[in-house]
């Protein structure tokens, strides 16, 4: 078993298509970013994450988890004119700060920050197959024990916060992407 991210230019990015967080003010930007990210593995727009406000830092869920699981979705930055778009920006030093939003039930949001088992989609074409056939055969979104990168499956999980893929769609800056909404917390 082998995990791969989902095609991407350099990081992923998302688009809050219809949530309630900020509404609700399930929003965590005050705690910063825990040791697991670095340089070679910085978060980005996309993750879910567990923000623990109780141990004070942004980290990476277990698969089922009683804690809330939200996902990062901090304003990107254009750093120059040679650097800008959705896709070149990720919080790389910990004790970074970045903006979380706690799901609720019927979350719907579009990215491309995804991995996913190369025993289930032997290749990328397989894996861009399965997402345009996912109205005939339902693609999840879920929790990955100890990466905040979730996981892409045809498998519906038992339990833990998932997700059901509802559009093969792009993300705003037109790399592929999926449309998904929460459907268990």
């Amino acid at each position: 078993m082998a995990m791969q991210r989902f095609p991407l230019k350099k990081y992923a990015s998302v688009e809050l298509n219809q949530v309630g967080f900020p509404k609700t003010g399930l929003v965590v930007s005050q705690t910063p970013l825990g040791v697991e990210f670095t340089e070679d593995a910085p978060c980005e727009n996309g993750m879910w994450v567990l923000a623990d406000k109780a141990r004070g830092y942004i980290g990476s869920a277990a698969a089922t988890t009683d804690s809330p699981i939200g996902i990062v979705y901090t304003s990107e930055k254009e750093y120059d004119m040679n650097h800008y778009g959705l896709n070149t920006f990720g919080r790389k030093i910990q004790g970074d700060c970045p903006r979380v939003g706690i799901f609720a039930l019927g979350d719907t949001i579009t990215s491309n920050c995804f991995q996913y088992d190369t025993t289930e989609f032997a290749t990328v074409e397989a894996l861009m197959a399965a997402c345009a056939a996912y109205e005939t055969t339902p693609l999840y979104v879920t929790v990955v024990a100890n990466s905040p990168v979730p996981k892409l499956t045809k498998t519906k999980p038992a339990s833990g916060c998932y997700a059901k893929v509802t559009k093969c769609y792009t993300v705003p800056n037109g790399e592929a992407g999926l449309k998904y909404q929460i459907v268990h917390l």
